[in-house]
């Protein structure tokens, strides 16, 4: 290949790399979305935080990243973001 193929090879992928940001972008606002329902299903503080439900989780997610290929703590890494910000929001929201 030359360095102009390289190029423009490089801006193709770029593209399909930008596009599935905005599907992931997406996805995460629809995981928020529904975030916000638990909010209003949870009476109490004490229902914010449920282990058990966590470590559901971080196994699934690092089962399917192992079968997709995926470094599994990468995938670990970003959901215990998802659920501490999950936590942050629910604080915010549930008051008693």
């Amino acid at each position: 290949m030359t360095k102009k193929n390289n190029i423009e090879e490089l801006k193709k992928v770029r593209k399909k790399i930008d596009n599935i940001d905005n599907k992931i972008i997406e996805l995460i606002g629809d995981r928020f979305k529904e975030i916000h329902k638990v909010t209003k299903l949870k009476e109490n503080r004490e229902e914010i935080i449920d282990h058990e439900r966590i470590t559901h989780i971080l196994k699934s997610v690092q089962s399917k990243a192992k079968k997709n290929k995926i470094d599994a703590e990468i995938i670990v890494r970003i959901w215990q973001i998802f659920i501490q910000e999950a936590i942050k929001l629910e604080s915010a929201k549930i008051k008693k």
